[in-house]
């Protein structure tokens, strides 16, 4: 008998049934990561949330995703996924003197695999391994810690998947999400007129006035108002009411909106005095869309929207532009450089916003209300110029520009608040003659103030 041919086929069987199938490293930054949901700033790809190289507990990562609390990063995983393996913690960049604190989880089709519990700034990293054989869904959470998401920039660093089957993993939301039907609750305004929105509206004395009537139906539409006060006047074609209000009352208008289909009235207090938010502001907020990569050219495309869409007719008002239009601290950015404050103190836009009262002027001129950002202490929450020690000037600017409104965050006041120099390290900032500001109400306070003013 032929030894070698009688054996060889059996060996060749033996090899093919009982060989394992290589394991194949899908790397975490592999995947579009953009996709994530965050508390703060953008996700990236093999640095930290602020843009620097990976750095946990003075250790060193070259692959991973940079994250911020509360974050969810959702992964479809493919059968043959096996392993999810990853060292977590709060990345460098982050003092250990402020109260970050963070708490990663693993979860698998809705079951929690791994969590890794409170984690500081200056922890070690933590490293874990979990079993994802048979996982379908695999969601990556950076929670808060339960004491709020300041200063919770937090690294999956190494993370990576081992897979012994196909490696076609995705984070696109067809594909992580289940489809849902789409529905319309509200059904489509008619083609008679029909006045919307708020039936009061607060101006202080000697401010300018901006209100457009929100009236759905067919265009073209003519609009009335009966009872204006003296100093205010309408635009019978575009529904604009504007001028300026010299006394205190309350005035009570008629609007009236009519087309070719009919005709409608409602009544509309004006109230001049003391109070402007007499109801909540609705509008459009850069932040929510663009981040730290918004421009004018975004803000006019957003202004021209809320008009074009028709919300300006349910009472949307204000287009209001977040942080980053402002110069940035360190940021490599080259259209964030320039000088922070003019040789005279006055804040500097940015090169992204060319024209700053060009801009107010062309969210007004489409009927809308213009809105701004700053901070309290030096730098604002994205590291971009705030308003501390200048509080009254950049008001003047702000009111100078033509803008309605203000979102004032706190970032940065921390250190002020505890009577610290935020740029001269931990030395104090207020010595025993000074008057220390007491508590989270004084900086709104002093803005509120010097708004009040313009």
């Amino acid at each position: 008998m032929n030894l070698k041919w009688t054996l060889t086929p059996l060996l060749i069987g033996i090899l093919l049934v009982g060989a394992a199938a290589p394991a194949e490293t899908v790397w975490l930054d592999q995947l579009d990561l953009s996709v994530a949901s965050q508390g703060w700033g953008e996700s990236q790809k093999d640095k930290s949330v602020e843009g620097h190289a990976l750095s946990i507990g003075g250790q060193s990562f070259n692959r991973g995703f940079g994250t911020h609390a509360e974050s969810l990063l959702m992964i479809k995983l493919d059968e043959g996924a096996t392993t999810f393996s990853a060292a977590v913690g709060v990345d460098d960049e982050v003092s250990k003197s402020l109260a970050a604190s963070v708490d990663f989880s693993v979860i698998g089709d809705g079951k929690e695999l791994w969590r890794s519990g409170v984690m500081r700034a200056g922890d070690a990293a933590k490293p874990l391994s979990v079993d994802v054989t048979g996982v379908r869904l695999l969601t990556l959470k950076v929670g808060d810690a339960g004491d709020g998401n300041d200063s919770d920039h937090a690294d999956w660093a190494d993370a990576k998947f081992e897979s012994t089957g196909s490696t076609a993993f995705s984070t696109r939301g067809e594909d992580v999400l289940p489809a849902v039907a789409p529905y319309l609750l509200t059904p489509p305004a008619p083609a008679e007129p029909r006045i919307n929105g708020a039936k009061v509206f607060g101006v202080r004395p000697g401010s300018p006035f901006l209100f457009t009537i929100p009236a759905t139906g067919e265009r073209p539409m003519n609009f009335a108002a009966s009872g204006l006060p003296d100093g205010l006047a309408l635009d019978r074609t575009t529904g604009q009411i504007s001028g300026e209000l010299k006394r205190k009352g309350n005035f009570l208008v008629t609007l009236i909106a009519e087309n070719a289909r009919g005709r409608a009235e409602r009544k509309f207090r004006i109230v001049c005095g003391d109070q402007i938010s007499l109801t909540p502001p609705m509008g459009w907020n850069s932040w929510n869309c663009f981040a730290g990569e918004v421009s004018e050219k975004m803000v006019k495309s957003a202004a021209d929207a809320m008009v074009q869409s028709g919300l300006i007719q349910h009472g949307w008002t204000y287009i209001n532009v977040d942080d980053f239009w402002q110069n940035h601290r360190w940021s490599t950015d080259p259209t964030l450089h320039g000088q922070f404050r003019s040789a005279v103190g006055t804040i500097q836009p940015n090169v992204r916003f060319p024209d700053m009262k060009g801009l107010a002027d062309y969210i007004h001129a489409r009927g809308l209300k213009a809105g701004l950002y700053s901070s309290p202490g030096p730098w604002t929450c994205g590291g971009c110029t705030g308003s501390w020690q200048n509080e009254l000037q950049d008001a003047q600017t702000y009111a100078e520009w033509g803008f309605d409104y203000l979102k004032y965050d706190w970032c940065s006041y921390g250190d002020i608040a505890s009577h610290k120099d935020p740029q001269a390290g931990n030395a104090p900032l207020w010595n025993g003659s000074a008057q220390k500001p007491e508590g989270a109400i004084y900086p709104y306070k002093l803005m509120g103030d010097c708004l009040r003013q313009q």
